[in-house]
């Protein structure tokens, strides 16, 4: 016993675990589990005094409890480690992955497959996107809006869009993580995570900037699986825009380094427009479009290629404003279903070595719209020729040397700074991109102008302009199209409506009189119009042609004068004498605000 109490005083010594009620714990008896409470002070600050008022408290020893967990975090420890390396071997050796960047397309058709095909519902960890709607798909929803009718007192029932973005569904795609899913019978993983890359903004300067990347993988070897997946995800994508045209811009200055398809963003979306609905004379819609379907085909690809001709083709579309240029411009997109990437050459951040990167990231198919070319300032420096084929006087000869002359040219290059001189397209540069030998091959370009006479004649000359189409104002058989075509889609499914408000009453101190706050809404007598007979609208549409003179007003301003009669053809051929007097009178004096609409 003796022994037994000395070796306890010699542990507790050495181990001490508190007080003076250690020592006297010591002197009556063993101490419990000392070496494993002392090792657990060890680790965890504080665990002696606590294990003590457990122990001699409740007469729980929590020292085994606490061991059991810790063995439970060191076995999950061992087996995660251990999970972790018997995956990587399988994902190493007998699974097959692909990677798509965010700056690629593929990745929004990706994600808008898996928000739209299969809606997650199976996953916990989502990610909410407010999705841009334009107003062709919002007329889709249903939104409840209320139609545009008069109450049974004859009141006009306002619109009011307030609740319609309260109304929208959000869009669910998959949160940065793993997720798993099933398509076709394979089973597929998809890890989405955010990289940060080096952002270069220009002048030395850097930054950081996230770039996000998609990571599909299957169990096997072969890659068939994912491949299939992404061209299902493209088709299903592309199958909600068959009937739809997409514009297209430079990206911004900062994702255009990427290069690739990133440096085009779509900026819209809209309906395609059916080739009728333009107004121009038959025989020059349909050689544009035969001219067009012969050059897409691709046998004539191989044909150029084959005779050493460039792949390229170029239209100039000229004439009056508001005659339908770029009106026929998307309806060719429409046809041949291809995206239209507009270019604006005064964008102040656009150089020519990015327009020509531009060019080289085309798709093998599509249209390039470069509008109002004349505004672009793509004129040769008439000057500088004039000062080289002027005569020299006084017997000075061209190498002769002027301190005049080099005053006058040093003053104006000094005028420039160097960030003005590397800004803007000059024509050279375009040309070059046009149809250099680096130029890109299989687009169709699209060059519109209300003044051909002010371009430069090597940006039309035969090569990079191959056809030229004039619009002219509207003929009396093109107002008949136009009055047709606007009144044509409402009968005979739905009644013409004449909405005319009745006189308002007198005002009195600023408010209208007749109720008893001072304001009362306005009231229309609705009344409906017999549907019109048939023949009648073919009738009304000559006759209103008739009014109209040929080539005095563009198709934009009488579809504008129409427009605003559009419920009533009947209205509308009543009021076209007074309007045609109007804009004649108007565009007598010059003046540019419409006295009449």
């Amino acid at each position: 016993m003796k022994q037994r109490m000395s070796l306890n005083s010699l542990l507790a010594s050495a181990f001490p675990t508190g007080g003076p009620e250690s020592s006297t714990a010591s002197a009556h008896g063993p101490i419990p589990d000392l070496l494993s409470t002392t090792l657990l002070e060890t680790f965890i600050p504080g665990y002696g005094p606590i294990h003590k008022f457990l122990l001699f408290t409740f007469g729980f020893d929590v020292t085994v409890l606490v061991s059991f967990a810790a063995a439970l975090w060191i076995t999950a420890r061992l087996g995660r480690s251990t999970w972790a390396i018997i995956w990587s071997g399988v994902s190493n050796y007998f699974m097959a992955e692909i990677t798509v960047s965010s700056t690629d397309e593929i990745h929004g058709h990706l994600i808008q497959f898996l928000a739209h095909q299969y809606k997650i519902s199976s996953s916990r960890r989502l990610m909410a996107e407010t999705p841009s709607k334009s107003a062709w798909e919002m007329d889709s929803e249903d939104t409840g809006t209320p139609e545009p009718t008069a109450d049974a007192n004859g009141n006009i029932k306002w619109l009011n869009f307030s609740n319609q973005e309260a109304k929208s569904q959000p869009r669910f795609t998959p949160a940065i993580g793993s997720h798993n899913f099933w398509h076709n019978s394979t089973y597929f993983q998809l890890r989405r995570k955010e990289v940060s890359v080096l952002n270069e903004l220009g002048g030395g300067a850097t930054t950081f900037k996230d770039k996000e990347v998609l990571t599909l993988s299957c169990f096997g070897r072969s890659t068939d699986p994912i491949k299939a997946l992404i061209q299902h995800a493209k088709e299903h994508y592309h199958s909600g825009h068959k009937a739809k045209t997409i514009i297209k811009r430079p990206a911004p200055k900062d994702m255009r380094r990427f290069g690739g398809r990133g440096s085009w963003v779509k900026i819209a979306e809209r309906p395609c427009r059916p080739m009728k609905t333009v107004v121009l004379d038959e025989e020059r819609k349909m050689d544009v479009l035969a001219d067009i379907n012969e050059y897409l085909n691709p046998a004539t690809a191989r044909w150029y290629a084959n005779r050493g001709i460039p792949y390229r083709r170029g239209y100039l579309f000229y004439g009056p404003p508001g005659t339908g240029k770029t009106s026929l411009t998307f309806a060719l997109a429409g046809v041949f279903g291809l995206d239209i990437h507009v270019v604006s050459l005064l964008e102040p951040t656009l150089t020519e070595e990015e327009l020509g990167m531009l060019f080289t990231n085309l798709p093998a198919r599509c249209i390039v719209l470069l509008e109002d070319i004349d505004t672009a300032g793509l004129v040769r420096n008439e000057q500088t020729e004039v000062e080289e084929t002027k005569p020299q006087m006084n017997g000075e000869t061209k190498n002769d040397f002027n301190v005049v002359d080099l005053t006058k040219a040093l003053k104006k290059a000094n005028q420039q700074s160097e960030e003005e001189r590397k800004k803007g397209i000059s024509l050279s540069g375009l040309l070059n991109i046009i149809d250099g030998v680096a130029s890109h091959e299989g687009r169709v370009l699209v060059m519109t102008t209300n003044h051909p006479e002010k371009l430069d004649e090597a940006l039309i000359r035969p090569g990079r302009v191959d056809h030229q189409v004039g619009f002219d104002n509207a003929t009396q058989i093109q107002a008949k199209q136009l009055f047709e075509r606007m009144y044509n889609n409402d009968l005979p499914h739905t009644k013409l409506i004449i909405n005319t408000p009745t006189a308002l009453p007198p005002i009195t101190n600023g408010h209208l009189n007749g109720s008893a706050n001072g304001s009362t809404m306005l009231r229309a007598a609705d009344k409906e119009i017999d549907e019109l007979k048939e023949g009648e609208l073919e009738d009304i549409a000559s006759s209103f042609a008739e009014m109209v003179p040929d080539d005095e007003f563009s198709p934009a301003e009488i579809q504008g004068f129409l427009l605003k009669r559009k419920k009533d053809p009947r209205k509308a051929l009543l009021e076209v004498d007074m309007w045609v007097q109007g804009m004649m009178e108007q565009k007598k004096r010059g003046t540019k605000l419409l006295r009449v609409q």
